[in-house]
């Protein structure tokens, strides 16, 4: 049986604020006390940053040609990996990106990584379940509807489905993060993300709605991972 042991890690975080770059790429303590993860986060930390330094001199060199007063604008990239649940044998992770390359405003996003500590690697939701895709009708019905929820009362009236925005995004379009809102060691619930854009206007932000791990859902699980979760009572 796997046994969650404790390791002496602490969150990391690596910044840089040189020239016209502002950058901060972070990950819990959880993601650190796993190597694997720890030198995964590192390398995209140090692309990132290198990414970020080469489009910064590539688009300057292109502004002070056209004489633009945004020739010396700052740019920026943050990243930032949060713990979502763990269990002895899994470890769920939540990424929020924010950048700024120019333009009206920064885009954001969101990311997910489930970690299987047997395993050593990252895993899709889809392989703890005995078929793929049947958390699909689960997952997408009771989110469609606590969407339009929110959606309406933050644009103050009754979402209308042939607006740009109207529509449900697909599952694919969204980000799934496993989570223990309890923090009991038991994932009980699924956090759907959907990202400024992907939902609505960038105005109206993120939706991120939580659903619970119903006993039917958890039902389809793979045995072998059943004892990583917990039923909750379904979406009233």
């Amino acid at each position: 049986m796997l046994t969650l042991l404790l390791v002496a890690a602490a969150p990391v975080t690596i910044a840089s604020k040189s020239g016209y770059v502002d950058f901060r790429y972070r990950w819990s303590a959880e993601a650190a006390a796993v190597p694997a993860l720890d030198r995964r986060f590192r390398t995209d930390a140090a692309r990132q940053l290198r990414d970020l330094r080469r489009d910064v001199l590539l688009d300057r060199a292109a502004r002070r040609k056209m004489n633009s007063l945004l020739a010396d604008m700052r740019y920026s990239f943050e990243r930032d990996w949060k713990t979502a649940g763990q269990t002895p044998r899994l470890l769920s992770l939540s990424a929020s990106t924010y950048t700024f390359t120019g333009g009206a405003h920064g885009n954001s996003y969101t990311r997910a990584v489930l970690w299987d500590r047997r395993l050593a690697r990252a895993v899709e939701l889809d392989s703890l379940l005995q078929r793929s895709g049947w958390w699909d009708g689960a997952i997408r019905q009771p989110f469609c509807a606590l969407l339009d929820r929110e959606r309406a009362k933050r644009r103050q009236e009754p979402v209308n489905k042939s607006d740009m925005f109207g529509d449900c995004p697909p599952l694919k379009d969204v980000s799934l993060t496993l989570a223990d809102t309890n923090r009991n060691g038991r994932l009980d619930h699924v956090l759907v993300t959907a990202d400024p854009y992907v939902a609505g206007a960038y105005a109206e932000g993120s939706y991120e709605v939580s659903l619970p791990l119903t006993a039917a859902m958890l039902a389809r699980l793979k045995p072998e991972y059943r004892a990583s979760f917990e039923p909750q009572p379904p979406v009233q």
